[in-house]
């Protein structure tokens, strides 16, 4: 590609922040459209107040599940081009979870240069564990589509739990295997274990969110509630999928027609509840993590600097004891 065909660096810029803004007002947009009708907010709050625990459970606990599993997903595609300590990846996406919520995305951008800079992994490779990751996503969405179309709508928790749950197991033993014949292979094997346990957290946890406003939904529904949400998320325009996940996942739940219909505000405020839950977890997780990234970035780069100074002290002392030496024959 030529310079002339290069993109302006500035209208990725406008297109970003104009779509956060548009981001932010579909968000507001979902909840003044939650509170619009009276009756239907009050039949909510009352079905929340009554909400099954394991379902408050789920609904709390699952965004901290979420970080553990991309961060060991991204960990393991990562770890085939450099030395990645798991905590270290652990304050890396909490951070990057964070700070994606901005305009630009600037949290994936400073992980990138972070394992640039401390981990010496390339950019390149760096984006390339990033786009793996999310193959590994759309990889574990279809499995999980596929197992839930083959499972009757009036499953048991138990059944439904073991047979979108069994592809975890193959894929540790996948992964065994692979390391056998490749270390890299094995991490891929890994990444993707990973990331479908992430897969099936979200399930969870758009299940116990329809379970707080008294509302039963199929295997199918939840799958595919959950994999337009994983799609609006990587919209580069916004963090998080801010607003543009709200609608799609109202827009989703209502494909389902007849008795096993759900009414597009249901679904809204479903994903309301999730994004609630987990603006309460990011803010103090991210912001925790962001410091602790900065400070081990800058003991890496104060680390750097004085290696670098070292040769040319030692250099200088060569230097003086060199011309120590040559004078001590003219003194004698």
């Amino acid at each position: 590609m030529t310079e002339a065909t290069l993109p302006s660096p500035r209208r990725p810029s406008i297109a970003r922040r104009v779509g956060f803004v548009l981001g932010v007002l579909l968000l507001c947009a979902a909840a003044v459209y939650l509170v619009a009708n009276p009756s239907e907010l009050r039949s909510f709050v009352e079905q929340m107040k009554n909400a099954p625990a394991w379902a408050i459970t789920i609904v709390l606990i699952g965004p901290l599940l979420n970080w553990v599993f991309v961060s060991q997903c991204l960990w393991a595609l990562n770890r085939r081009h450099g030395e990645v300590g798991r905590a270290e990846m652990l304050a890396l996406v909490g951070s990057a979870w964070l700070l994606n919520h901005l305009p630009m995305r600037p949290g994936l951008i400073g992980r990138i240069g972070y394992h640039a800079k401390v981990n010496s992994i390339r950019v390149r490779d760096s984006v390339e564990a990033s786009v793996w990751s999310l193959v590994h996503a759309i990889i574990a969405n279809v499995v999980g589509l596929g197992l839930a179309l083959l499972v009757h709508p009036s499953v048991g928790i138990a059944q439904l739990t073991l047979i979108l749950g069994s592809p975890v197991l193959v894929l540790v033993i996948a992964a065994m295997l692979a390391e056998t014949k490749s270390d890299q292979l094995g991490l891929m094997v890994r990444g993707l274990m990973w990331r479908y346990a992430d897969l099936l957290v979200w399930m969870l946890r758009y299940a116990a969110a329809f379970a707080m406003l008294g509302v039963s939904i199929t295997p199918v529904q939840i799958v595919l509630i959950t994999a337009v949400s994983q799609a609006a998320q990587v919209i580069p325009i916004t963090g998080g999928g801010l607003g543009f996940r709200e609608w799609g996942v109202g827009v989703a739940a209502t494909m389902s027609k007849g008795a096993q219909a759900i009414d597009m505000r249901t679904a809204v405020g479903a994903d309301l509840i999730n994004r609630v839950a987990e603006t309460i977890i990011v803010i103090p997780l991210g912001l925790i993590c962001t410091g602790i990234v900065t400070r081990r970035f800058k003991a890496a780069m104060g680390s750097a600097a004085s290696a670098e100074d070292e040769p040319v002290r030692h250099a200088e002392d060569q230097d003086e004891g060199g011309e120590a030496r040559e004078q001590d024959p003219a003194d004698q």
